[in-house]
């Protein structure tokens, strides 16, 4: 069985939660890793999650999807992140403020600069450029419209990803200068040995209370107003542009049907459509689907009937990661993945990775990924914009 028990981790989830305002995983005392380029066995990762019931933390990238739908000739760029990540910490806090309660283990001192978010000790200046131009982007945009004109596909999540070369030293300070830019719900530093992730996230994957289970994907963005009245107008805008609900509601039916073949007949419902919420910076339309599943309905058996979650694919979804392998060129990694925990009672949270940036000591290399989707309704120059939004608060944070 997989296992990296020597890597040094650390798992710092902002998660929207009662009894907290973050979860903090420290040290491993066990752990099952599925490097890059390798399969999931998921019935030996469904043993080890059963096997004792503790808190899990980790995350699962995007390309565990050929593990659960096997794709042939594809040529892309690889990525060394493992491919999924579980790990039951040494060390387990719920903070507030700066209160710790400890769940399990003993608080560090080297763990103190959790407490303050304010405190920056990396002043590294990062200028992250994009692998693909406007112009390279117009050209696969027309091919991607071609297949929805062909009826091979109606939606399509196209990613533009950003690179440089970099030596971070504190990446955790870092992604606090991130966090401090977006104040995203689902906002997340992670670190396995010499890979990091430094994640903004307004979106969560999938959350389990009891045996009731939500989704809540994210289709349509609007950057905020100048002023009040700019902003409130830009809010009306998105709530009633016929783009963004098209995208939004196909996505919605994505899920519904993807949570449908795990749950009890007939409870999947749509609790919210075309909700808009606003954040620091963007506001987003965000609709939840909700559904009830049988007690002995695990964690692998959710990630093998919704993953990847179809905000960062599109419709239908098989279809749409051809497409995507096509033509990002590029493996996405950790992006378009998720991050998060399960609960020692089986409930659980994980978010979708998006606005974020990957650093991978060994390359010397950090990245980020954007993209948006891509629809017969769709213009290119629009969405490179969208694209661009999306990404600037993460490219401006890295900037110092």
């Amino acid at each position: 069985m997989p296992s990296m028990n020597s890597t040094d981790s650390l798992f710092y989830l902002r998660f929207p939660r009662k009894d907290c305002d973050a979860l903090l995983a420290e040290g491993i005392s066990d752990s099952y890793v599925v490097p890059a380029g390798s399969t999931v066995d998921w019935d030996k990762l469904n043993t080890w999650i059963n096997a004792s019931r503790e808190w899990i933390f980790g995350w699962v990238g995007y390309e565990v999807r050929r593990s659960i739908e096997r794709f042939y000739q594809e040529d892309l760029e690889p990525s060394d992140f493992p491919q999924l990540v579980l790990f039951r910490p040494s060390n387990v806090f719920k903070i507030r403020g700066k209160e710790v309660e400890v769940i399990k283990g003993e608080w560090q001192p080297s763990l103190d600069e959790w407490l303050n978010l304010n405190a920056d000790e990396d002043a590294s200046i990062i200028q992250l450029v994009p692998a693909i131009s406007a112009d390279e982007y117009n050209v696969h945009f027309a091919k991607v419209q071609q297949q929805i004109s062909y009826g091979n596909v109606y939606e399509l999540n196209y990613c533009i990803p950003f690179r440089a070369q970099a030596e971070i030293k504190n990446a955790a300070s870092v992604w606090k200068r991130i966090y401090r830019q977006t104040e995203a719900p689902f906002s997340t530093y992670a670190r396995w040995g010499n890979y990091h992730v430094m994640c903004a996230s307004p979106e969560r994957y999938l959350k389990r209370e009891g045996n009731r289970v939500i989704s809540q994907p994210i289709k349509g963005t609007m950057r905020r107003g100048q002023t009040q009245q700019e902003d409130d107008q830009l809010r009306h805008e998105l709530s009633t542009s016929r783009k963004e609900r098209a995208e939004n509601v196909m996505i919605v039916d994505l899920v519904r049907n993807d949570l449908s073949r795990c749950a009890k007949r007939d409870s999947v419902e749509v609790e919210e459509l075309f909700g808009v919420h606003s954040f620091k910076t963007v506001h987003h339309l965000i609709s939840t689907i909700r559904c009830d599943v049988p007690a002995d309905t695990g964690w692998v058996d959710l990630i093998r009937t919704t993953f990847p979650m179809g905000s960062m694919t599109g419709a239908p979804k098989y279809s749409a990661m051809k497409l995507i392998a096509e033509h990002e060129k590029t493996e996405r990694g950790l992006y378009s993945g998720s991050i998060g925990y399960i609960e020692p009672n089986g409930d659980f949270d994980f978010n979708v990775v998006i606005r974020s940036a990957q650093y991978d000591e060994n390359r010397g290399e950090i990245s980020c990924h954007v993209g948006g989707a891509i629809t017969s309704l769709c213009n290119a120059a629009d969405e490179y914009s969208e694209c661009l939004l999306k990404a600037e608060a993460i490219l401006r944070a890295l900037r110092g």
